[in-house]
């Protein structure tokens, strides 16, 4: 026995010993070692920039600046990151030990044993690897400006590449010059969270689509039934009622998406059924998160195994207990583009030019004809319902996920995507308490879309 606890030790301290040799940049870029002079970790770091070159962050005479103008620093501190790793999903607290690069060149064994006097930094080299992402500064700035005093999130990628142009979280801040009350005032609740990919709300009408979807795939020539909205009607125990009581009339699928009626598609999650609804819920991301840049998202969540029919019916509409992260919706966006497999979307595009990601297609959301009759109807929604910039051919579903008893406040949602060869662009919008509905959405993407066309069509 003390033969094996004896040979234990020792593979134990060679493994350990192997480890730090190898790992040496990670080990001694970890905030607990107190070997390194006391900087923030930051002062010998990398670039970061954007995809036209532009710095976001950079490290001068052992210290950390960031883009000389505040929009653009308050626009991407989700992405780039602060001096702290307070924003868990951003670029410098992920990708901290690759940033700064540190090497030693003292020894490895040796120098473990030696009195702190003479552990020196000389043995130790720090060079910066310099990190290029995928966004648009320019995009950013225009995003944030378009969410006004808003809560919420914007995120456009696109589909074909995976490439994110601009993801925006608000409330956001100035990582240069961090506010002092940052942890105490309500303004900044929740600034250190990416609500684009950490944060889930609840989707309203822009869940139809997986709603739709399911019907599509499971009801037989669904497209050609016809009902008629009362605009309040009973259903299980309760009633369902589209926006304001107001009576839609005679609807097919195209014209129930359009004109958004909760009831037509209340009916249909009920008609689906509990395991339908769910299966093709989570064929749609739902019950799961996504993984990329060494980040995992949030989840989306549709969990109806204890719902009635009513809530049932609720829950066809993005109501009930339902939530979705931005990200999520704008991939489902990017699957109908795409034909029905969304791409992984990205944020990294290279390290010291070497590229880090390429295209990688996720599990299939939904099958090709489904994709296209939802494009279809999708389209038909943006052309005839929603004051969008009509500069692209553009795709949209709107949402309105109420959050008040009186439907007075309500997370306002905007999805879609752009059918453009020089612009394959998915997105999501949402603001959080808005009193007028989808409109503020639809307003804060127009910004970005304008921009978009500026730069890119």
């Amino acid at each position: 026995m003390i033969l094996i606890m004896t040979f234990a030790f020792f593979a134990g301290l060679v493994y350990h010993t192997v480890n730090l040799a190898i790992h040496a940049a990670e080990w001694v870029a970890v905030p607990s070692n107190t070997h390194l002079p006391a900087h923030d970790r930051l002062e010998y770091a990398g670039k970061i920039l954007d995809r036209n070159g532009v710095v976001l962050a950079q490290s001068v005479e052992c210290k950390r600046y960031y883009n000389t103008d505040e929009d653009v620093r308050k626009a991407c501190v989700h992405i780039v990151g602060d001096n702290t790793v307070n924003i868990a999903t951003a670029v410098q607290t992920v990708y901290r030990s690759k940033l700064t690069n540190f090497r030693f060149t003292g020894s490895f064994l040796f120098g473990l044993g030696l009195p702190e006097c003479l552990k020196k930094i000389d043995d130790v080299t720090i060079t910066g690897n310099d990190f290029t992402l995928t966004i648009d500064s320019r995009l950013q700035k225009v995003a944030l400006q378009a969410m006004g005093n808003y809560k919420g999130a914007m995120f456009f990628y696109n589909y074909k590449t995976g490439e994110i142009l601009c993801m925006v979280s608000t409330p956001a801040y100035d990582p240069q010059n961090v506010p002092e009350d940052i942890e105490t005032n309500e303004a900044y609740a929740g600034a250190y969270l990416n609500r684009a990919l950490s944060a889930s709300y609840p989707p309203g009408s822009t869940f139809k689509l997986v709603t739709a979807n399911a019907a599509l795939e499971s009801i037989p020539d669904i497209t050609k039934s016809t009902y008629i909205c009362p605009g309040v009607e009973t259903v299980g125990e309760s009633t369902v009622s589209c926006y304001q009581h107001f009576p839609h009339g005679l609807l097919d699928m195209k014209e129930a998406l359009a004109k958004s009626c909760n009831i037509y598609f209340g009916k249909l999650a009920l008609a689906l059924g509990r395991d339908t609804m769910t299966s093709y819920a989570e064929k749609m991301g739902f019950n799961q998160h996504f993984e990329f840049d060494g980040i995992r998202t949030a989840d989306s969540e549709y969990d109806v195994s204890q719902a009635n029919d009513n809530q049932l019916a609720w829950s066809g509409v993005g109501q009930y207990t339902v939530l979705e992260t931005p990200v999520n919706m704008a991939m489902v966006s990017g699957a109908i583009a795409n034909g029905g497999t969304p791409v992984k979307p990205y944020f990294l595009d290279s390290i010291n030019g070497f590229s880090q990601n390429t295209p990688t297609l996720c599990s299939q959301m939904l099958s090709k004809p489904s994709a296209d009759s939802l494009r279809e109807m999708m389209e038909y929604t943006a052309n005839s319902y929603l004051a969008l910039d009509h500069q692209f051919r553009i795709c949209a579903k709107t949402g309105t996920a109420e959050i008040s008893d009186d439907g007075s406040v309500a997370h306002a949602w905007l999805t879609g995507f752009l059918v453009d060869e020089k612009c394959p662009l998915a997105f999501s919008v949402v603001l959080e308490r808005v009193e007028s509905g989808s409109t503020e959405a639809i307003l804060a993407a127009n910004h970005v879309l304008e921009a978009i066309a500026q730069y890119y069509a």
